[in-house]
């Protein structure tokens, strides 16, 4: 390539395109990208010259062509993939969610068995979902810190193929291909997906939990710090933490929309939850009186902003949870331990999901809490009556 500002070093022939520069070598000028580019073709020979640009010219419109073809027939899954990209940038959901998307899909191309960007949509058969699923459950490489494991977790892995079933559907609204494997359920077979394991959490009860929270917000050995200053910024420290952790155990929130809740959200009775998975997760859920003693002790210390003063209270949790000798617990834990006070002061499932914020009407809170259902199965059995009363 050379420069185009010496204009006067360039001579027009009577091909388009080829042009001859003042040393005698021809040049072929086109352009590529928006830019206009100049190739020297490496002769001094008019004939030569022209035969040389006439193949580069058809060399350049043929990759053109692929290229249009790549970017506008979704039948390659790299097509499709680019275009659901497209659509999830210009939806309505927040950027938490399209982040989502996205790492769904490279995960996707990542771990798919030959080159993803020309692949046929048609080629993706069940067998091939299912080989899929096999090697992202079971050998798939997985980078945890410093650490190689192999194999994702089931909810991963189904986010994964759920990424593929989403091309596909794109496949079959563009006419590309007629139905998806994830539409071909025999009797045998059953769901592509694997089978969630839920997590069943190992809390501690009311009392433990009262210490554990009770502890996060205490520094200790408090007396041994001498620097005034230092002690006054521990204890706030320690405060924050307990007032983050004790919000989210007596609210259900998740750990975004706790940090997305304002002062100004709380009315009362009720909570506004500012959704972080999509706009229409945004949600009124009930104060209980635990949580109203929380919100009352924030408004005293700030009257508007952030309802936490803080994101994070991982490092004093787990402290907490060492000095007390109990297994660890994590942030969504203490959303499992909202859920699990509810379910046993008898709140019904389906409320328990609608104040959490799920969407299938209590059926993981079934999954997951079926230990609670059971209990209380067994104690409504003791109060049934078939004799006849007087």
């Amino acid at each position: 390539m050379v420069s185009t500002t010496d204009t006067h070093a360039w001579q027009a022939t009577a091909t388009p395109g080829l042009y001859r520069r003042s040393n005698g070598v021809y040049y072929s000028r086109y352009t590529l990208n928006g830019r206009r580019t100049w190739r020297s073709l490496d002769t001094e020979v008019p004939e030569v010259a022209r035969l040389r640009h006439e193949k580069r010219r058809g060399e350049l419109e043929t990759s053109r062509q692929s290229a249009e073809r790549i970017n506008t027939d979704l039948r390659t899954l790299g097509a499709l993939s680019q275009e659901l990209r497209r659509q999830i940038d210009a939806s309505a959901v927040t950027q938490v969610t399209k982040d989502g998307y996205h790492v769904w899909l490279d995960r996707l191309e990542l771990n798919w068995p030959a080159d993803f960007q020309t692949a046929l949509a048609r080629s993706v058969t069940r067998d091939t979902v299912i080989q899929l699923r096999n090697h992202l459950a079971t050998r798939a490489i997985v980078q945890r810190g410093k650490t190689e494991t192999r194999g994702y977790k089931p909810a991963v892995v189904n986010q994964t193929l759920t990424a593929l079933r989403l091309l596909l559907g794109l496949a079959v609204k563009t006419h590309a291909i007629a139905s998806t494997p994830f539409d071909q359920r025999g009797v045998l077979d059953g769901s592509l997906l694997l089978s969630p394991k839920p997590r069943r959490p190992q809390l501690p009860s009311s009392e433990v939990m009262e210490r554990l929270l009770s502890a996060v917000g205490t520094v200790p050995d408090l007396e041994a710090i001498e620097d005034p200053e230092m002690r006054a910024i521990r204890t706030a420290a320690a405060a924050n933490a307990e007032e983050y952790c004790r919000f989210l155990a007596y609210s259900g929130l998740r750990r975004g929309e706790a940090e997305s809740c304002q002062v100004d959200d709380d009315h009362g009775d009720t909570l506004l939850v500012r959704g972080t998975k999509t706009e229409s997760a945004y949600r009124v859920v009930p104060v209980t009186p635990a949580l109203r003693k929380v919100i009352d002790a924030i408004r005293l210390k700030r009257k508007s902003g952030s309802m936490l003063a803080i994101k994070s209270a991982r490092l004093a949790l787990a402290r907490a949870c060492r000095r007390l000798g109990i297994p660890a617990l994590t942030h969504h834990d203490l959303r499992h331990y909202f859920a699990t006070v509810c379910i046993e002061s008898g709140v019904p499932i389906p409320t328990v999901a609608d104040w959490l914020g799920h969407s299938d009407g209590g059926a993981l809170l079934i999954r997951t809490y079926r230990h609670l259902r059971d209990r209380h199965s067994l104690e409504a059995a003791k109060t049934v009556r078939f004799e006849a009363h007087d």
